[in-house]
């Protein structure tokens, strides 16, 4: 998941330095968001985590009552690919779904604070004004960080083992 929403952020980063490039000499002022902090300290990031979390232990349940239930390795393979694909798709879908969150919330403080444009903080290599607290307030704190922290070690396994999935499988 980590390298997904690295994907996406990494582009519309790029879109939004070109943008301020081309602005250059003037007088706008420019924000930056972390979004590590956002996705791990807010209640939507939590929520998004915690279901891809049930999402890949749901389809693990599945595929071992499968190979359980006998099944012969083809079938098995094409069982695991067609969890596999499924996963993916569930998983861009709740990155898209973060994501636009986070972009509505951004925009509305950009506008309230007359900032032109907002990158990503790894992006901005100095000055800028950071929107992240503002961001995390809009959005909702998550009410307990330590499982957002606990969640985040599971998430990135389960992202793992599914990239070892993926591997096997091919």
């Amino acid at each position: 998941m980590n390298k997904n929403v690295k994907r996406v952020l990494a582009g519309l980063t790029m879109m939004v330095s070109v943008g301020l490039i081309a602005g250059c000499g003037s007088s706008e002022q420019v924000g930056y968001v972390d979004m590590q902090k956002i996705m791990t300290d807010s209640q939507k990031g939590q929520d998004t985590r915690s279901k891809l979390e049930a999402k890949y232990n749901e389809i693990n349940a599945r595929l071992a009552q499968e190979q359980s239930a006998g099944q012969d390795a083809n079938a098995m393979m094409q069982s695991k690919q067609k969890a596999e694909q499924e996963m993916q798709v569930y998983q861009q879908a709740m990155i898209n779904d973060f994501r636009n969150s986070v972009d509505t919330n951004v925009q509305a403080i950009a506008k309230e604070k007359n900032i032109t444009a907002v990158v990503e903080k790894n992006a901005l290599i100095s000055g800028g004004v950071d929107l992240t607290e503002d961001v995390l307030t809009k959005m909702g704190k998550a009410e307990n960080k330590e499982q957002g922290s606990a969640t985040s070690g599971d998430a990135n396994a389960n992202a793992n083992a599914t990239g070892e999935q993926q591997t096997e499988n091919k």
